[in-house]
């Protein structure tokens, strides 16, 4: 096997091997713009533990097949290039919270995509992250709704029954998100009639009690006292 060892001082470390590019665990914050000109030929390229924000820098890589930028932190609104070959995705553990966001553009430039694994991100509401089981599986028929290609979703195979289940609710499942600059909207009204309410008058540490006359009839059936009692002594 042919290997591969690419070092300039102040550059990453590059492990290429037979296609298989691999630059881990070198706090990278973005992927290098000279990859597909080093090695154009790569078809799997790894990129975990590094502090990638952003999938950048590869849409020339036409012949990537397998991508893991797992422990990273990748967040929702990603532009994903179009890559017609790729067919393995892996972003476990990155930064990932909004699934519609995230799986938008993948639908239009990830068309191959089979195999996809998105393990302890908020959006994906497992075990991992404190989630029921059914909050896991209305999260596999939305990604499954919108990526049907896909045989494995997060180590685990596709069913029919998912594929038809998603077919029929998928569409129902997007979550609802309220609008961030709604908290920020104050009332255009000049005079909304609002007025603050009085200040109490009591001082601290006095109470409020009210008096009143009522008539009330005790039986004192659940008295055990009334029994040693006679009309004479009332």
């Amino acid at each position: 096997f042919f290997l591969f060892l690419y070092r300039v001082m102040g550059e990453p470390e590059y492990s290429y091997q037979s296609g298989h590019l691999s630059v881990v665990g070198q706090d990278l914050e973005e992927i290098p713009s000279d990859l597909a000109d080093r090695y154009p030929e790569t078809k799997e390229l790894d990129l975990s533990f590094n502090s990638i924000k952003t999938i950048s820098n590869i849409e020339r890589l036409k012949s990537l097949q397998h991508l893991v930028i797992d422990n990273n932190e990748l967040t929702s609104n990603q532009e994903f290039p179009h890559l017609p070959l790729l067919h393995t995705l892996c972003v476990n553990s990155n930064n990932i919270t909004d699934l519609d966001l995230f799986l938008q553009s993948m639908q239009e430039n990830l068309p191959k995509l089979a195999y996809l694994s998105m393990l302890k991100n908020p959006a994906c509401p497992n075990f991992f992250v404190g989630k029921k089981d059914d909050d896991y599986l209305r999260y596999r028929y939305s990604v499954i709704h919108k990526l049907p290609g896909l045989k494995f979703l997060d180590s685990t195979q596709v069913t029919d029954k998912e594929r038809a289940e998603a077919a029929r609710v998928g569409h129902l499942l997007k979550v609802a998100r309220p609008d961030p600059e709604q908290y920020k909207r104050t009332s255009d009204a000049k005079n909304d009639n609002i007025k603050q309410l009085p200040e109490s008058t009591r001082k601290v540490g006095e109470s409020r009690a009210s008096m009143g006359i009522t008539r009330y009839v005790y039986q004192g059936r659940q008295s055990e006292g009334n029994r040693f009692i006679s009309n004479s002594d009332l």
